[in-house]
């Protein structure tokens, strides 16, 4: 089968943020063809992998991560410079899914993209904003990314008390007893007083 045959369906599906052997399949191309065309592709420098089975033409590590898999959004330090709420550029990118992976870290770009998991019940207080190359990505809104902070202790809680005094406290109080997590509600109730 030709290359040129599919020329329009593979300039279709790499538009796409990450994609793989089944975008192809499902666009009617046949899996092993789809798998060759992939692999050459990959070795002709066109498109990066990202890890096994997923692709892109992109090199924006945050972009790719919020593609990698679905429900996710950015928290964290990655999400804190996203919403201006910190001068510290992030070192990685930060991930919350309730999908467990098989690596929980990769590296794209030479930029770690580190993933938490958390039950689905967490999965709430992001939205969708306009990311570079003009794709939506989910972030964490303010309020949200301090309850991740303190559930997966990744930030203390001293450094979050100056970003905690221009938010809105009855939604972060909200979104601690959504946790049902002593230590969140324990340490958002000291934050605030």
């Amino acid at each position: 089968m030709p290359i040129i045959k599919y020329k329009d369906l593979i300039q279709k599906v790499t538009e796409k943020p990450v994609f793989g052997v089944n975008d192809l399949v499902h666009q009617n191309m046949p899996r092993d063809y789809a798998k060759k065309i992939l692999h050459e592709l990959f070795k002709s420098g066109k498109i990066t992998r990202v890890e096994r089975g997923k692709y892109t033409v992109l090199d924006d590590a945050l972009t790719v991560a919020t593609h990698l898999t679905e429900p996710c959004y950015v928290s964290m330090w990655s999400a804190l410079s996203i919403q201006k709420l910190t001068t510290q550029v992030p070192f990685s990118v930060e991930i919350v899914t309730t999908r467990k992976r098989f690596n929980r870290k990769i590296m794209f770009n030479n930029t770690p993209i580190i993933f938490y998991t958390v039950r689905s019940e967490m999965m709430y207080g992001y939205e969708h904003i306009i990311w570079k190359e003009h794709v939506r990505i989910p972030v964490a809104k303010p309020e949200k990314i301090i309850i991740d902070a303190l559930y997966f202790r990744t930030i203390a809680a001293e450094e979050l008390s100056d970003i905690i005094a221009t938010l809105n406290k009855k939604l972060l109080r909200s979104y601690a007893k959504l946790t049902q997590d002593t230590y969140v509600n324990r340490m958002v109730e000291r934050l605030l007083s």
